[in-house]
């Protein structure tokens, strides 16, 4: 007897020799470890003994493939190909045809070597693809992939198609990983680096295709690899030939950076000249770029793997950089700051010729912002994605201000009278007798508009006003909530108080209504403006006379609040004549001699942004061509959480230029329990004098109260209820209500001069999840509001803020102080 030892699988085969044997009954058996059991029968006639082979498989070995089978697997193989190209989404090259060859595939490969590998990789791909799925409904399909793999282990059921049906439900969970494991067991706070979803996927399939590898007949491995080594060749050869010439773009790349910001740099400061040469230069250089990185000889690179959709964000920013950039070429061509305003006139013509340059860059953007948002994949890699990122964050606010401007040309040329005549009514308001919205409205102008020039058609005063309402017997017509909450204040005979609201569109919206019904004319918009914005204006034109001083950018803002009820005590009529002047002769000088529309807006934008400028357009009903402009003044509205501070001057004097107002916020999130507590303390200080001073600024009129008193009521805007409330510590009750979807705490409070009082506020309410939002709400006041405010958790999670907030032992700090509103998210680690 000859035993021969076949393969590294340890299988025995045991060769008999047939002899000439007179009996017939021998049987004997032969066993050994881990080998096969052979019986077989002797015979006299030198016949080939049967062999019996009775198989006992060793544990993990590849399993049987009975007759049909391999069918069947094949089947499957073909089905998950299909399903790949129709259901996922997974793009490794960025081109359709490529990237469904590459889903279909890798599916139908991992079905068909899964029906060939061992049994044991068939548990692991299950179990990966479980901790790999990105939604409950795929998770559950890699359960079934688990219960199936238990059924088998259990019963010892060997055949291969189960190992195909096995892998078959696991690919969902591989092709939808979505953001990474370590994003989703976090719960959005430990980001996955590159690559993860890939890697977890190898580490999945790796078993599959070593131990199914192993399983196929020699021949075959030799000719896969003799077509991989030839495939792999020429794409080495693509790849390289790719890579040499694409390097030949980098000159022109470095060029096309610096020119741009050269250029960019030089429209900003008004050279446009300047900015004109080196925009159309980096046009010029980027567009050389793209033409090298786009080329025909980059396809063969297009359709590699992660190579691909690099190099398409490549393509995609050159191209999109070279249009961005000449497109800015045919705006600062075009623009021309001295013809603009020309003999006190804006000049409707230039609008018109300047308006397409801008419509166009404005498309272009907002095209760019597009594409490059396109682009952005999780194949990129870091360098890329950071580059592109940063691209990005300069694209999005970038296309709001070009939209923006695009939209004031033509908003402008309405205005201005291109076409018929427009008139705008301008409220002249002071936070020195604070209101919601800004503050008490002293002045009103009627500005009129023809042919881009503009002309103070009349001028009142709020008591004049007030006296033709009375006399039109005017009504309050505005939408619900502005009657529920403020029909009390009679503003319909009191027009001064129209901004007793801190939502400027429903000011603005009675406002027009009551002065059409006052005078009989109707506005096509409503401009407001406070001191702190003349001053800036003043500071354009130079020194104004107003009586018998000389207001400039820097003294307007005091005269306004303070100076003129000095200068003038006892003289009304001389007071509201030095206003007039004031006010004719900046609209004037400001027409004789404009400024560099840049710098214009520049230094104006600060304002807009604090609610001292803001516009309301009769046509723009829903207020979306204003709020783009930031000159909105809308109330800030949260789907989270806000807190806002709003205090009317209810003593009918300008005493809050001496009024300083304080917040102290203390926020705990309770992550567990999911809820937010907030602890706020408004401190107010009264520093004003009881002397000295005239009594429109320290008397309270017909109140009787004592000089330098501030009468005040104090409204605290909140999302969650306010649950206790303490005035110097002892408990107070306030007048609940509600506006624009929150809730609204107040109560009135008398300070004396040089007295301070702290108001305590307990809110509370439901914490939404991870990411926390809260919106902190501002007034326009005289003195910037000072802003001390504490984050914390309950179990000292760690918690992730604003990059302005500090550390501290159990949370983030802020202090300072804050003259617009303020949206704040955090994130926190459980």
């Amino acid at each position: 007897m000859l035993l021969r030892r076949r393969n590294h699988l340890c299988e025995w085969r045991f060769v008999t020799i047939a002899c000439q044997i007179d009996t017939l009954d021998a049987s004997p058996h032969i066993e050994g470890p881990g080998c096969r059991w052979v019986q077989w029968t002797m015979t006299s006639d030198l016949r080939i003994p049967e062999l019996t082979t009775l198989e006992r498989p060793l544990t993990g070995s590849a399993p049987r493939t009975p007759r049909g089978t391999s069918e069947v697997v094949e089947i499957l193989a073909g089905v998950a190909g299909l399903l790949a190209i129709l259901t996922s989404d997974s793009a490794p090259a960025g081109i359709a045809i490529a990237d469904g060859f590459y889903r279909f595939a890798f599916a139908s490969l991992v079905v068909w070597f899964a029906g060939r590998a061992r049994r044991w990789t068939w548990g692991t791909l299950a179990a990966v693809s479980v901790l790999a799925a990105s939604s409950l409904l795929v998770q559950l399909v890699a359960l079934a992939a688990v219960c199936t793999f238990v059924f088998v282990v259990r019963t010892r059921h060997r055949s291969s198609y189960t190992g195909a049906i096995i892998a078959f439900l696991c690919l969902p969970a591989l092709f939808s990983q979505g953001v990474g494991p370590l994003w989703r067991l976090s719960g959005g706070v430990v980001a996955d680096p590159f690559g993860t979803s890939a890697v977890v996927t190898a580490l999945a399939v790796a078993p599959i295709f070593r131990t199914g590898w192993r399983s196929l007949s020699r021949k075959r491995r030799r000719l896969i690899k003799q077509r991989s080594i030839r495939a792999g060749t020429l794409l080495a050869a693509a790849l390289t030939l790719s890579g040499a010439l694409c390097l030949l773009a980098v000159p022109s790349l470095v060029r096309g950076l610096e020119n741009t910001q050269f250029g960019a740099d030089a429209a900003t400061n008004g050279d446009l000249a300047t900015a004109t040469a080196r925009l159309d230069r980096a046009s010029s250089d980027w567009a050389s770029a793209n033409r090298i990185i786009a080329g025909p000889w980059t396809l063969p690179a297009r359709l590699v793997p992660i190579v691909g959709q690099n190099l398409r964000a490549g393509q995609v920013a050159t191209g999109q950089a070279s249009a961005l950039t000449s497109s800015a070429v045919a705006v600062t061509e075009r623009v021309d700051p001295s013809a603009i305003v020309r003999d006190g006139a804006v000049q409707i013509e230039e609008i018109d010729r300047i308006s397409p340059a801008f419509d166009a860059l404005a498309a272009t953007v907002a095209q760019a912002e597009t594409r490059i948002g396109q682009v952005q994949t999780s194949w990129l890699l870091p360098p890329i994605a950071e580059r592109l990122e940063r691209a990005n964050e300069v694209l999005v606010p970038s296309s709001g201000v070009i939209v923006a401007t695009s939209e004031a040309l033509q908003v402008g040329r309405e205005l201005l009278g291109g076409d018929e005549e427009s008139q705008m009514l301008v409220m002249f308001t002071t936070p020195s007798e604070a209101r919601g919205s800004g503050g008490f409205v002293g002045s009103w102008a009627l500005v009129e508009a023809t042919d881009g020039r503009l002309s103070i058609a009349e001028y009142y005063r709020s008591s004049e006003l007030n006296r033709l309402l009375e006399a039109n017997d005017a009504t309050l017509r505005a939408d619900d909530e502005f009657e529920s909450r403020y029909g009390r204040f009679a503003i319909e005979s009191h027009v001064q108080d129209v901004t007793i609201s801190p939502d400027f569109p429903s000011v603005a919206a009675v406002a027009a209504d009551l002065f059409a019904q006052a005078t009989g004319t109707s506005v096509d918009a409503v401009v407001s403006i406070d001191p702190f914005a003349l001053q800036q204006l003043v500071g354009f034109t130079g020194p104004i006379q107003s009586g018998d001083k000389a207001v400039t950018g820097a003294n307007a803002a005091d005269e306004l609040l303070l100076d003129q009820y000095v200068r003038f005590e006892g003289d009304e009529v001389a007071r509201e004549a030095a206003l007039l002047q004031l006010t004719d002769g900046l609209v004037d000088t400001l027409f004789a001699d404009p400024p560099d529309p840049l710098t214009f807006v520049s230094e104006l934008a600060p304002l807009a942004d604090q609610d001292r400028i803001n516009l309301w357009l009769a046509e723009d009903s829903d207020g979306a061509v204003v709020d783009r402009l930031g000159l909105s003044g809308a109330f800030p509205r949260s789907d989270e959480d806000l807190i806002a501070v709003v205090h009317q001057n209810s003593g009918q004097n300008k005493i809050d230029t001496f009024l300083q107002r304080s917040l102290d916020i203390e926020t705990v999130l309770d992550p567990q329990m999911r809820t937010v507590r907030h602890t706020l303390r408004i401190e107010l200080d009264n520093s004003a004098p009881t002397d000295g001073l005239p009594d429109a600024i320290l008397a309270s009129n017909d109140q009787g109260l004592l000089r330098g008193t501030n009468r005040m009521i104090l409204s605290t805007y909140a999302a969650h209820p306010v649950t206790e409330a303490r005035l110097d510590g002892v408990a107070v009750p306030v007048e609940a209500d509600g506006e624009f979807g929150v809730g609204v705490y107040s109560l009135v409070l008398d300070l004396a001069p040089g007295e301070s009082k702290s108001i305590e506020l307990i809110i509370e309410g439901r914490l939404a999840d991870h990411e926390y939002n809260i919106v902190l709400g501002t007034q326009p006041l005289t003195n910037p509001e000072n802003v001390a405010w504490r984050v914390s958790t309950t179990n000292g999670s760690r918690i992730e803020g604003p990059s302005d907030w500090a550390s501290a032992h159990d949370g983030l700090s802020w202090d300072g102080s804050i003259d617009r509103d303020r949206s704040l998210l955090f994130t926190l680690t459980d």
